[in-house]
């Protein structure tokens, strides 16, 4: 099945990176949300590439994902999306695997836009995965979200998650 590229994604800023991480890797790279890529079957992937937004210096927990649906919704706001399943739990649910990982996170720049990307990559490390690059954060506006789903990525992030892609490519040929 390729290279995954399996992510969560409230308010679709980590969709639009995963899914240009994905065009950087080429045509082996299936995009998968958390709900479409199932645990039992990442055994069948070449490699992993697994990302999700910061939240508290860390995962999405149960309590931040259902705090994101208080949060304003109206013209200039755009609704959380909730309907795909934790990276969380889908972490926990995977076998054991031997396979190449890599991991990513949407932040904001400071000291409270850190900890997703090593969580995930610990997760996989510890499931029995083997680290090909260190983990990126790319970075988002500070805003709860903005009126189109995807639209607080900060100018060039897109550009520099294609070619972390294509760089990832290259380590997963070498």
């Amino acid at each position: 099945m390729g290279i995954w590229v399996v992510y969560e994604s409230l308010w679709g800023n980590t969709e639009a990176v995963a899914r240009a991480i994905a065009e950087g890797l080429g045509t082996d790279a299936t995009l998968l949300t958390t709900s479409q890529a199932d645990p039992s079957r990442a055994l069948e992937a070449s490699a992993i590439v697994a990302g999700a937004p910061v939240h508290g210096m860390n995962l999405p927990t149960q309590q931040s994902r259902e705090s994101a649906t208080s949060k304003k919704v109206d013209a200039e706001h755009a609704a959380a999306d909730l309907s795909t399943r934790p990276m969380r739990e889908w972490l926990d649910a995977l076998p054991p695997l031997s396979v190449p990982a890599a991991a990513f996170d949407t932040r904001v720049r400071g000291p409270l836009g850190r900890g997703a990307n090593t969580a995930i990559l610990r997760a996989l490390q510890d499931k029995g995965c083997t680290r090909i690059s260190a983990p990126r954060g790319f970075l988002v506006n500070f805003s709860s979200a903005g009126p189109e789903r995807g639209d607080l990525l900060k100018a060039g992030q897109l550009d520099e998650a294609r070619a972390w892609g294509t760089e990832l490519a290259s380590l997963l040929r070498a």
